[in-house]
């Protein structure tokens, strides 16, 4: 039974499917449930956990009161068995292990109950909802079944956030190198229009040789590779993008002319020294970096045309300087450890 000092009757819950309904995109979904539950049921610690991997889930949002060492030991246990059985469980369920029984009783002496709801719409588990109270060890029939309806609707409104948000990475990052793409470069222009910013605009030299020696496969190896370890390289606030073919843009959001031309002497210089296959290496002669800085006021577009013009100048005067290499010439460099390409900031849109 509930105890005397339990949450009064929740509101409608016409208008928390409204208010979970309401969120564009996983920041307000999860807001939205930590408020809602509170509502629905007064409980002193919220922990909404997603899916990040097959079998893997990661706390997303957590509300209310800090949990204590004991606490958390239920709450990972609890939420061990609810993903293992599929189902709700809490600190009334029977545990076998000795060392179980013996944390739950612990916590349940103190009046204290722990409920983790597992989060599944449309067939899939999309997380786990954890809920403490720390003045009662039961909740009576109705607030139970508010609480189930709650973590329904919630999952519903976390799958779609996730699936907007996986279409908009889609639509935003580039197949071959997880990197950003024109369109989101484009959305990203006209979020800074009218402010100073710098961009960098990269070119490779030696795609050329890779696709007519190796074929177009290794010729993506080498972009792929290339866009590896610029994201790897990027500073933050920087973001990176696959222009197109074998150009790539740096957007610096707030670096002036200086800042930026020592951005491109820095990336020239990463990427003249970057780790290829043996196959690539003899091939890749670096890339050649322009740079440019917007004014206020000024188009990013005129920005990125007057880095692409350095940048035209830049690759002449490497090939004039740039010596030859002597017959039978070959890399004595060993592939390096490949690093993952990390994405972009792609909820601002």
């Amino acid at each position: 039974m509930r105890s005397d000092a339990a949450a009064p009757t929740s509101p409608p819950l016409l208008a928390v499917i409204q208010m979970l309904l309401s969120g564009q995109g996983l920041d307000d979904v999860r807001a939205v449930t930590v408020h809602a539950a509170q509502l629905v049921s007064r409980y002193s610690t919220l922990s909404l956990y997603e899916r990040q991997a097959p079998d893997g889930f990661e706390l997303t949002q957590r509300s209310g009161e800090q949990l204590g060492p004991g606490a958390q030991a239920v709450e990972d246990l609890l939420c061990s068995r609810a993903v293992v059985l599929g189902r709700s469980v809490s600190t009334l369920d029977m545990f076998v292990l000795a060392q179980e029984r013996l944390a739950i009783a612990e916590h349940i002496r103190y009046g204290r109950l722990c409920l983790v709801r597992p989060l599944v719409a449309y067939g899939e588990r999309v997380g786990l909802l954890c809920f403490h109270y720390a003045d009662r060890i039961a909740l009576d029939e109705a607030e139970f079944d508010d609480v189930r309806r709650l973590t329904e609707y919630a999952a519903v409104a976390i799958s779609i956030a996730q699936t907007r948000t996986e279409l908009r990475n889609f639509a935003y990052s580039d197949a071959l190198t997880g990197l950003a793409n024109r369109r989101w470069l484009e959305a990203e222009f006209s979020r800074l229009h009218g402010t100073e910013a710098s961009v960098l605009l990269i070119d490779f030299d030696g795609l050329k040789p890779v696709n007519d020696t190796l074929g177009f496969d290794r010729g993506d190896a080498l972009i792929h590779a290339v866009g590896v370890a610029l994201a790897a390289n990027a500073a933050p606030g920087e973001s990176v993008v696959r222009y197109g073919g074998d150009e790539f843009v740096v957007v610096l959001p707030t670096a002036g002319r200086e800042a930026a031309a020592q951005r491109a002497e820095e990336l020239t210089a990463i990427l003249d020294g970057i780790d290829l296959a043996d196959d690539l290496a003899p091939l890749f002669r670096g890339a050649s970096v322009g740079a440019a800085t917007a004014t206020a006021g000024e188009d990013l577009w005129d920005a990125l045309r007057r880095a692409n013009t350095e940048m035209l100048f830049r690759k002449r005067r490497r090939k004039t300087d740039r010596p030859q290499p002597e017959p039978g010439f070959h890399s004595t460099r060993e592939p390096g450890p490949e690093a993952r390409a990390t994405g972009f900031p792609t909820e601002r849109y």
